[in-house]
């Protein structure tokens, strides 16, 4: 058993559009150093980082939740102090207590699924976490979580039921102050770039296509699409993308983590790219943007 702890910034692409590579490269070193000491002072390792995503590991999901507070804090106090170079950043956590295969480099099972998937569903300034980690530390870490919803994790058996830790307070209120009470993090539009048009998908239009022929909502002409490739879903408060076809769909997170999918089905976070029939290098045609508010 082990913690996974993915920590990510929010919006690095459109730091890196901003700011361009120099700066936004030399700003998510700095975010990277911040939280790899952090982790190192509450007994945790670095396992490795994606882009400008770090994954830790912990022994203790005790300090796994004093970690993430320290985080967030650590990366605010950072961004006051003018140690980035492209002004204040802001993070998202995600944290999981579960099976794990650990390796020097990387780690496997449903410590590193959950964690994953929790970090993709995570806001900027939020920390994610499970109901089955926060059952394995003390009643007064838990005073204050608020339950979202349930998801599912693909490799994972059942329903996660999703947490969300309370860090940042006002001057006059106090963490033991809030009770638990159920609250869900949601987006209500996503926003899909493809070749100068833009589409929405949202109340009004739950359900977007992507494919090559004519009368999907996105058409996609290359050698690698099928004819009723993809689609992205509404529901909920959450965007899903799921692959129908024989080539399969890259999904790409803010950190730059490529997902591939074949006849499966993935949580969308706050903004990446989807390559439909490959992944974005071998096939530039077939490239999206997509972001969700």
């Amino acid at each position: 058993m082990l913690v996974v702890l993915y920590a990510d910034v929010a919006g690095s692409m459109q730091i890196y559009e901003q700011y361009g590579d120099t700066l936004a490269r030399d700003a998510m070193a700095t975010c990277i150093e911040v939280l790899t000491q952090v982790a190192a002072r509450l007994e945790g390792r670095l396992v490795k980082t994606i882009g400008d995503e770090v994954m830790c590991a912990f022994k203790d999901p005790v300090k796994a939740v004093l970690a993430s507070n320290e985080m967030q804090l650590a990366v605010r106090r950072a961004g006051e102090e003018d140690r980035f170079a492209v002004g204040e950043l802001r993070i998202k956590i995600g944290f999981h207590y579960g099976p794990a295969l650990e390796e020097e480099n990387d780690i496997f099972g449903a410590a590193h699924l959950v964690a994953s998937q929790l970090v993709n569903m995570a806001k900027a300034d939020q920390i994610l976490t499970s109901e089955d980690t926060l059952k394995n530390v003390p009643s007064s870490l838990r005073v204050g979580s608020r339950e979202l919803e349930s998801t599912l994790v693909d490799g994972v058996a059942g329903e996660v039921i999703v947490y969300e830790m309370i860090w940042e307070v006002s001057d006059l209120t106090q963490v033991a102050d809030i009770r638990p009470q159920r609250a869900r993090v949601t987006h209500t539009e996503l926003r899909l770039r493809y070749q100068g048009e833009e589409h929405l998908v949202g109340d009004a239009q739950p359900v977007l296509t992507m494919g090559r022929v004519q009368g999907n909502d996105v058409v996609v002409e290359t050698d690698m699409t099928s004819r009723q490739h993809a689609e992205i879903e509404f529901t909920r408060g959450r965007f899903y993308l799921s692959d129908n076809s024989s080539n399969g769909t890259v999904l790409v997170n803010e950190a730059g983590a490529q997902q591939v999918l074949r006849r499966d089905k993935a949580t969308l976070g706050e903004s990446g790219k989807i390559c439909l029939g490959g992944r974005p290098e071998d096939n530039t045609d077939g490239v999206m943007i997509f972001e969700c508010k």
